[in-house]
């Protein structure tokens, strides 16, 4: 069983990666397996189309389920829903593997304004750690009953260990991307137009976002495209206008797999200085598609990007870092363009081929 809270015909790496080791588990090794999510509107006949089970449940259906199905099936892959899972499992004592890929309660402070912190000060913060202690010892609770944790990044790996659960227990696979969506998406060679900066992903106040559009302020020969949603959107799009960039700044919402990949295409850096990332899958495509990108030197960035190699890293919230790096890749194309190879060189290191095999081999030994 396949617990997930992110699912095709939904976008994104998560829900691919699901959708991937359910079909290699049922065609390769014959298993018959289950995928519990939440609903999702109109997916009947694409449900239906698959060669495996899908249930999509909210509420009391989705405790139900979760009960047949922890006692019907031998493995279970925790992939979201945890909060679900955990106590149900624990009663019927089906410990299960789970995939951690961020520290929850941190992620919900922080995007609530509950905390100012950082994600690694808020592992350590006596005060932070009293102030949300049982939401800490639940998440903690969640880890440990666990009988293997699975994280994108060995900076993740050290994090999950930190909260007590024995190393033996905590693998590192990194996350993957379908390398074979990108591979038609040329390098972009400068034209007398402005730099395309693009960024993709969640609008929340630890993305990084806001320092951009500070950063945009200072560079004039540059045009940024915004993709997604999100609580700090009003806000985003007030500051924009307050620095008077607003022509230059667009903001789409949230796009289709297929327009997120038309961006990419037509930008020539994509920017992601958020304040954490277990392993960013925005940052694995965009390398997959030869876009040089400007991350920050947090979470997993630093197994991906080699700053000056493949593209930069620079703190997170540091304005004038990102003015440096973007006026060099708005003035130098040869540097972009050897910034654009070796990311693509370096993303193909993280297929999604490659991750479903790790993972798939992990659950049949757990199994």
């Amino acid at each position: 069983m396949l617990v997930t809270g992110i699912f095709p015909p939904q976008i994104g790496g998560p829900a691919t990666f699901i959708s991937r080791i359910a079909q290699k588990l049922t065609e390769q090794y014959q298993y018959r397996v289950t995928v519990v999510c939440p609903p999702e509107s109109s997916v009947a006949e694409f449900d239906d189309s698959l060669p495996y089970t899908v249930n999509r449940k909210n509420g009391l259906g989705l405790r139900l389920m979760l009960i047949k199905g922890l006692l019907k099936h031998r493995i279970i892959l925790v992939n979201g829903l945890e909060q679900y899972v955990y106590p149900i499992a624990r009663i019927l004592r089906r410990p299960y593997v789970l995939k951690i890929v961020g520290d929850s309660v941190w992620q919900s402070a922080r995007t609530s304004g509950k905390t100012s912190l950082d994600i690694d000060k808020f592992q350590i913060d006596e005060n932070e750690r009293q102030k949300f202690a049982s939401l800490i010892e639940k998440r903690n609770r969640m880890a440990l009953f666990a009988r293997q944790v699975v994280t994108p990044s060995n900076y993740l790996r050290r994090m999950v260990i930190g909260w007590g659960v024995p190393p033996e227990r905590v693998t590192t696979i990194p996350n993957g991307v379908e390398l074979e969506r990108f591979h038609h998406i040329q390098n972009k060679e400068r034209s007398s137009g402005r730099l395309r900066v693009l960024f993709v992903g969640r609008l929340t106040n630890w993305k990084g976002v806001e320092t951009l559009l500070l950063a945009m302020n200072h560079v004039d020969n540059v045009s940024l495209t915004i993709v997604g949603d999100g609580p700090e959107l009003p806000h985003l799009i007030d500051l924009a206008k307050q620095l008077n960039i607003g022509e230059r700044v667009e903001f789409t919402g949230r796009l289709s797999q297929d327009q997120v990949e038309k961006h990419m295409a037509n930008a020539h850096v994509l920017v992601l200085t958020s304040l954490y990332e277990g392993m960013s899958h925005t940052l694995l495509e965009a390398m997959a598609a030869g876009l040089p990108c400007i991350a920050s030197n947090r979470g997993g960035n630093e197994e991906i990007i080699t700053s000056g190699k493949n593209g930069f890293l620079i703190e997170p919230q540091d304005v004038q870092a990102l003015v440096t790096s973007l006026r060099q890749l708005e003035s130098d194309e040869h540097l972009r363009q050897r910034l654009s190879e070796e990311a693509r060189n370096r993303a193909m290191n993280f297929s999604i081929d490659r991750t479903v095999r790790d993972f798939v081999n992990l659950l049949v030994h757990q199994g």
